[in-house]
């Protein structure tokens, strides 16, 4: 035997042990020598040594792999929110797809119809995005510090605390009476569902009587119009009979446009069916009758967030409860934000207007310092209405088209800005307006069919204006439609870069302005006496007041002071 066995080896011949025997052959005890022992305790370790090594190597080749899938998934899901899953976000900010909302049309046939797809807002989708909701959270840190300054501020010099809340209890005033008038508005509207009906179906039975059908078609068009001016004027008269305040009048007069924009969409989408003549068969009374909606179809059109008018629209599974009370609980805290920006930091810059004499440069520094409150106001009115009212609305109905607006944030022109800014009021007025009027109308004169956008754009909101603060002052007319036409050409003679600068300065200064002239007017005409007549409807009284005809009771008529 040459060796033997140790942990699966065999030792050299130099290495074995010495084996030693008495006299009589007996074999005794092995001796080891030193360099052997050394030898076998080495490779021992060693073995040892590359065992765990082995087991070492396992586990980390495991946890690397584990997170390297780990690691790939977040940096797949975070490309996959960058570029928000699709490439549409991508072709939104490009001038050139403004129109993606449209199905596209042949060169020299009739403009494109609006399409409805399911998609979110843009907003939505962007705040998936980590980089733009950390901007978000310091928008929101902003603002509570900004609030936390005020408090503090008054705690230390008053020794109480107020939240800003006049605004909110005063412009809010009689709301139960502002309810009750949206009640017979939304009465008033849905009788004309069966108003329409009635005439649909009797223009199919006077169908082979030209000339009768022919005066029961322009009986209903009558019948329409009237019913539109009565809507109109009765709402009117009730905001003043009630004397809404400045807010819930603001509330009521909206919804009263939102109505009779909804009405005339209704109208005129279905009304050229029965026209053309379109029928279907009565299965169970074997008689044809008119195509015409359902009644919980118009319904669900008077309060889903679209002014376009649609039998179907896309629609989501089910109702996200939990997104829904987010977006409503978005729009009271912005309404406490307002309410409070109002009160602490806009109205004091001229609440004693008409009280006692104003030098020019304390009312021009006064009309700079609301800049960016007024900017922030506009922001945040945006924000409100058109991302968290219209998408929890959207959430409640499963409305699946919620392109609100689009990134007018981004325009480089007026023109670019009106038809981002507000997408809903921008669709109803180039599907009912612009392009009714472009295509039978003005003989493809898009000069002319612009212009009337712009004029009935421009009547409604003055209409708002006008009998919210009860007195005719046209800034807002006047800067937007004015100086708005004219950076609109001016914008797009010069870099992207600096069109988007010019844009955000007009709105800096185009709020500042509309602000503070509204407000002054408004404090004008309850801290200075006049003459209630109708040429003061339309003459602004701080023009000729400024604490020279004081109203001897401009105390109690003052509610901010």
């Amino acid at each position: 035997m040459n060796g033997f066995h140790e942990e699966g080896g065999i030792l050299p011949r130099s290495q074995m042990p010495e084996v030693q025997s008495d006299n009589n052959g007996n074999r005794g005890n092995v001796r080891l020598s030193k360099d052997s022992i050394d030898d076998l305790l080495r490779d021992m370790a060693l073995k040892r040594v590359e065992e765990r090594v082995e087991v070492l190597q396992s586990e980390i080749s495991r946890d690397v792999n584990r997170r390297l899938e780990i690691m790939s998934e977040q940096l797949i899901n975070e490309v996959k929110r960058f570029y928000l899953n699709n490439t549409e976000l991508r072709n939104l900010f490009r001038e050139e797809n403004l129109m993606s909302n449209r199905k596209p049309v042949e060169k020299g046939s009739k403009l494109p119809e609006k399409e409805f797809l399911a998609r979110n807002s843009l907003l939505t989708d962007l705040l998936e995005v980590k980089h733009i909701k950390t901007i978000y959270n310091l928008f929101v840190v902003f603002m509570i510090i900004m609030f936390l300054k005020t408090v503090v501020g008054d705690l230390v010099a008053d020794g109480r605390i107020s939240f800003g809340l006049s605004p909110i209890q005063i412009g809010f005033g009689r709301f139960h009476l502002s309810l009750i008038v949206w009640v017979g508005m939304q009465t008033s509207i849905s009788l004309l569902y069966y108003f329409f009906k009635f005439w649909a179906f009797g223009h199919h039975e006077l169908r082979m009587k030209e000339l009768q059908r022919k005066l029961w078609d322009y009986s209903f068009i009558l019948g329409f119009v009237s019913f539109l001016i009565a809507f109109f004027t009765t709402t009117i008269r009730a905001v003043l009979h009630f004397d809404l305040p400045q807010a819930s009048s603001f509330a009521v007069l909206i919804e009263m446009c939102r109505f009779g924009m909804k009405a005339h969409a209704f109208i005129r989408s279905n009304a050229p069916k029965v026209l053309e003549g379109k029928l279907k068969c009565d299965e169970d009374n074997k008689q044809a009758a008119p195509i015409l909606p359902s009644f919980r179809t118009f319904q669900y059109f008077l309060f889903c967030p679209t002014l376009v008018y649609r039998e179907s629209y896309p629609r989501t599974k089910e109702i996200r409860w939990k997104v829904a009370f987010f977006h409503f609980l978005d729009v009271f805290g912005v309404i406490l934000f307002l309410s409070f920006i109002f009160e602490r930091i806009l109205l004091p810059n001229f609440n004693q207007i008409g009280v006692s004499e104003i030098e020019l440069s304390t009312l021009v520094l006064a009309i700079f310092n609301s800049m960016m409150p007024a900017t922030i106001i506009f922001i945040l009115g945006f924000y409100l209405l058109l991302h968290a009212w219209l998408n929890g609305m959207a959430e409640l109905l499963r409305f699946g088209d919620r392109m609100f607006y689009q990134d007018w944030w981004n325009s480089t022109s007026f023109s670019m800005f009106y038809r981002k800014w507000n997408v809903v009021v921008h669709d109803w007025l180039y599907t009912y307006i612009y392009k009714d009027l472009y295509d039978n109308v003005f003989c493809r004169n898009r000069a002319a069919a612009t212009a009337a956008v712009f004029v009935v754009s421009a009547i409604f909101h003055e209409i708002i204006l006008i009998f919210s603060f009860r007195f005719f002052y046209p800034v807002l007319f006047i800067s937007f439609a004015g100086m708005g036409t004219i950076f609109m050409f001016i914008g797009q003679r010069y870099p992207r870069a600096f069109g988007n600068i010019l844009m955000w300065l007009s709105l800096f200064i185009g709020n500042g302005l509309n602000c503070s002239l509204y407000t002054m007017e408004s404090y004008a005409r309850k801290n200075c006496e006049f003459d209630d007549n109708f040429l003061n409807f339309f003459v602004p009284i701080s023009w000729s007041c400024n604490g020279v005809k004081l109203n001897p009771n401009w105390e109690i008529q003052n509610p901010f002071l």
